[in-house]
């Protein structure tokens, strides 16, 4: 359904990704796991057109991917990037219409959708993005990515600097969206029991390649993997 195959790329002349092969089925939920640095970054913005290739191809529905960033959205490629990115002089309201109406949805349906699934927007939807907190943020920039109605939702560190409470809440969200409504979901993220709790299986990267694949029994229950591959 989404795959990515012999990805190298990176920044100018700076390689930061090398020949890196992963794919995503249908329905499915996959972590990317690895230290800081190692390239989970890099190739998230590589899937969505973010960065040139120096070789490599995204495939969505079996068909490869446009270069051009919204061609991808319109396609079904969800993005949250890392860092809450939202629009901080838009409303919570027109932030999603936005990411509705450039994918030919109805925005106040799709609005109406998402404040079902994120009940913490809805006392705050008129209010600009710029002043939610960290964690209403992120919630946003999640409810944003949904709008476009995505096949495959790439997530970049969701959790990072977000409060307990919102990572569950966020947790049962997308677990509903991958199970009740069949998005394919690719975490990059450290948090492994943020991970676990949504991920069927892993990749786990290390110096801008793919170190290995494996499922979550093992990443649950193998101590010293976890030490070793992500340092906890």
């Amino acid at each position: 359904m989404f795959k990515i195959s012999n990805a190298t790329g990176g920044y100018g002349k700076t390689i930061i990704i090398r020949d890196v092969s992963i794919s995503v089925k249908t329905g499915e939920a996959v972590a990317l796991l690895g230290r800081n640095g190692v390239g989970k970054t890099t190739l998230m913005r590589f899937a969505t057109g973010l960065i040139p290739s120096k070789s490599g191809l995204v495939e969505i529905d079996d068909r490869t991917a446009p270069p051009a960033p919204a061609k991808r959205a319109r396609m079904g490629l969800g993005y949250v990037p890392q860092g809450r990115f939202v629009f901080p002089r838009m409303s919570v309201a027109e932030n999603i219409a936005v990411a509705a109406a450039s994918n030919g949805h109805d925005a106040k349906e799709t609005i109406a959708e998402l404040l079902l699934d994120f009940p913490l927007l809805k006392p705050k939807v008129d209010d600009l993005a710029g002043g939610l907190s960290g964690g209403q943020q992120q919630i946003l920039a999640l409810a944003r990515a949904l709008a476009i109605k995505p096949k495959i939702l790439l997530l970049d560190e969701p959790t990072e600097g977000v409060q307990p409470s919102i990572i569950d809440e966020m947790a049962g969200v997308l677990k509903r969206m991958n199970t009740e409504r069949g998005i394919a979901i690719l975490i990059a993220e450290q948090n492994l029991d943020f991970c676990l709790s949504i991920a069927d299986r892993a990749y786990v990267m290390e110096k801008g390649s793919i170190r290995m694949e494996t499922d979550r029994d093992r990443l649950r229950h193998d101590k010293a993997l976890q030490q070793e591959l992500l340092g906890v």
